[in-house]
């Protein structure tokens, strides 16, 4: 008979409240008082909660109050007793029927202020009521999901701060990023053994990869990773294991793969990691990191027109040079004319070596050109090449 008992109660879909009470009605635990209590407390906390999200007036209002009161009810008893339908029963004897639902409605607020992912700085976008009028009609099941994956974000980002505090960040500079990418940035740094434990910028970013790329993880990295976890405080092993273990399984193949040019490379690794902002020199210092092929061919120049010249070469399938003689221009205007303007090794040549702030000027730039500079310089009218020499001199740089 035990055993035909324990498999009705698994599929016992009841509110807990309701099996609660149930319970405590046949045990006697609930005697003729408390029961006119609950019903007393109960007729009041619906019209409250009426009230609270809608008018006491209206039926439908009154019905779904009664929904909610029973299921703030539940929550707490479920949540307080651990699914035990006996110690709920107690509690239902001890404490009056509006202090479950206070119960219920403050392990929701606890919820509610609780991050919604790993994200920080971010205004809570829903408001306490309508987070309650969502989530008192949810179940206990679904209470417990949100609140176990709200207590890991919460954790990330608590380890987050640590980490952000020895990288001599505080929370106020941290603003609508995923806080993952702070510890990811504090592992890579200790890893690459760099004397000055600081949040890098771009500039700095790049040169700690080159530095890996170059030496590979010292075993003074390691070394230090041993101490950070050493001063880590024990609740946040997990969540920083997580992280250097997405930097050593993820990160650190692609740095140390050679055949891929840092160029490539730092766009990918770049918006995973937490970055301090930089001025303009920094982002000359940053540009040439990443881009000595881009330097070595441009020579440096950044006005269009040279860019042009290099972009006409290119698609012209000649050497590219930020600048042309006059002699030279006519070869490129020859070539073009046997062999046609070619558009795309331009779009693959800026992808490849340009500095990725750049690419889409710099493709935009090539798009608007390109079809103009085709019909100038395969005009068949043109016989003596003036007209296109002409076009090279008004747009490219010919000496």
């Amino acid at each position: 008979m035990a055993d035909e008992l324990r498999q009705l109660a698994v599929f016992d879909d009841r509110p807990f409240f309701e099996r609660a009470f149930a319970c405590g009605v046949r045990s006697g635990v609930l005697d003729d008082e408390i029961i006119a209590n609950i019903v007393t407390d109960g007729a009041k906390g619906m019209v409250q909660i009426a009230e609270y999200f809608g008018t006491q007036y209206l039926r439908p209002n009154i019905d779904e109050a009664r929904a909610r009161i029973v299921a703030l009810v539940s929550l707490f008893l479920e949540e307080y007793s651990g699914g035990d339908v006996e110690k709920a029963t107690r509690s239902l004897r001890d404490n009056s029927f509006l202090s479950h639902s206070r119960g219920g409605s403050e392990l929701l607020k606890k919820l509610w202020a609780m991050p919604e992912d790993t994200s920080f700085g971010i205004l809570v976008n829903q408001s306490q009521k309508s987070f309650l009028a969502d989530w008192s009609l949810k179940s206990h099941a679904e209470y417990r999901q949100a609140l176990e994956q709200r207590q890991a974000d919460q954790l990330t980002v608590s380890a987050a701060l640590w980490f952000a505090d020895g990288l001599g960040l505080p929370p106020a500079e941290i603003s609508t990023v995923a806080v993952e990418s702070i510890i990811r940035t504090a592992m890579l740094l200790h890893l690459s053994g760099s004397a000055a434990v600081s949040l890098p910028n771009p500039a700095d970013f790049v040169a700690i990869v080159e530095t890996i790329r170059k030496k590979g993880v010292a075993g003074t990295g390691r070394k230090r990773i041993a101490k950070v976890f050493e001063a880590l405080p024990p609740a946040y092993h997990e969540v920083a294991t997580r992280e250097l273990r997405k930097v050593e399984s993820e990160d650190l193949p692609k740095i140390l793969d050679r055949s891929q040019a840092l160029n490539a490379l730092i766009p990918v690794l770049e918006p995973l990691y937490f970055l301090r902002d930089f001025g303009p020199e920094d982002a000359s210092l940053f540009d040439t990191a990443v881009s000595a092929d881009w330097q070595k061919i441009t020579g440096g120049k950044i006005d269009d027109n040279s860019l042009l010249t290099i972009f006409v070469c290119l698609a012209a399938a000649t050497p590219a040079k930020p600048a042309l003689s006059k002699a030279a221009a006519r070869a490129v205007i020859r070539k073009v004319r046997a062999d046609g303007l070619q558009r795309q090794p331009v779009l693959s040549f800026i992808q490849a070596f340009a500095p990725h702030h750049l690419q889409a000027d710099l493709a935009a730039l090539w798009d608007e050109v390109f079809a103009e500079a085709e019909d100038a310089l395969t005009d068949p009218a043109d016989t003596s090449l003036d007209a296109a020499l002409a076009f090279l001199k008004e747009n490219c740089i010919v000496r």
